[in-house]
């Protein structure tokens, strides 16, 4: 109930039960400033959402290279300077710089774990808050299946998911590949041949979804490699979540944030065509432009990632559900 108020707290327009609000974003893209309130801050293509292990909303703020969560109605940034260049291992959070960091999760033990596509490399925040690198070496290719992930090479990657049994899971995009990191630390490829896959989120029993994003397919990847079809037909999916008995989908090609169960597809939010309208109203009237990723909070309500209008908004749950 806390998280409900401070999201629409922040909000710019009312937002009750079915209908749908900016929660961070002014619309505008860049930045502009640290620590101001959620929606007077600006957004440059938001690309991906996390809870954070207080259970605070996070997005990955991809071309203002940081990742910034909400606090108390404003919003902070915990990882990242905002200057472009690869990460310095080493260094506190706040002063290493992040190349375009796409996707970021918290482990299992509470690390902020953060995936900068640019550098083709994954980083983790160590106990003291530093900066440490866990998987690819910063080039850009294919190689190191067997080996340390430290001595990887992927291709500019766009999702990772820890999974229950504490592999790491890459979605190394540009290589057409899943690739997982195992609790020894030593990668390997799962799934190949896959083009335009653009995220791995987690899933029972150590598996993960996978977004297929040119096949238009949400699949369920064991780790010993089984592929389950969850979903298909969709425009363009960028990411998919576990979501009771279905999958929560960002259909960022066809502007909707849609729930599929049984292979039934049940539209959250959007019309279907892309643009900016409908704060303050019924989520299925609104009008969002590339959702890149969408998240269920405890109260029911789901977080959108709204990448071209540069705002994170809220679907809110409808009363009864």
């Amino acid at each position: 109930m806390a998280l409900i108020l401070v999201l629409v707290a922040c909000a710019e327009e009312p937002c009750g039960p079915g209908t749908v609000c900016t929660v961070v974003g002014t619309g505008l893209i860049g930045f502009t400033g640290e620590g101001r309130a959620a929606v007077e801050s600006a957004l440059y293509l938001p690309s991906a959402l996390a809870l954070d292990p207080d259970g605070r909303p996070c997005v990955v703020d991809y071309n203002n290279m940081r990742v910034r969560c909400l606090d108390a109605g404003r919003l902070v940034t915990v990882a990242g300077n905002g200057d472009h260049g690869f990460s310095v291992p080493g260094a506190p959070a706040l002063e290493s710089p992040i190349e375009n960091p796409i996707d970021a999760v918290w482990s299992p033990e509470g690390r902020l774990t953060v995936l900068a596509t640019h550098e083709s490399r994954v980083f983790h925040l160590d106990d003291d808050g530093l900066v440490e690198r866990i998987a690819g070496t910063g080039d850009e290719g294919y190689s190191g299946d067997g080996g340390p992930a430290l001595d990887a090479i992927f291709n500019q990657p766009c999702g990772i998911a820890w999974a229950s049994d504490g592999a790491l899971w890459i979605a190394d995009t540009l290589n057409e590949a899943v690739r997982r990191v195992d609790e020894d630390g030593v990668v390997s490829t799962v799934l190949a041949e896959l083009p335009g896959v653009m995220r791995v989120r987690a899933s029972t029993d150590g598996a993960v979804l996978v977004a297929d994003a040119f096949g238009g397919r949400v699949l369920r990847l064991a780790p010993d490699g089984a592929v389950t079809v969850l979903a298909e037909g969709l425009d363009t999916p960028w990411s998919a979540r576990e979501d009771g008995d279905g999958v929560l989908v960002s259909e960022a090609g066809g502007n909707r944030v849609v729930r599929v169960v049984n292979g039934a597809v049940e539209v959250l939010g959007g019309t279907g065509e892309g643009g900016f309208a409908g704060d303050g109203g019924p989520a299925m009237d609104a009008l969002f432009h590339w959702p890149a990723d969408a998240l269920r909070l405890p109260n029911g309500a789901v977080l959108v990632a709204d990448m071209q209008n540069a705002r994170v908004r809220v679907i809110q749950a409808v009363e009864g559900e």
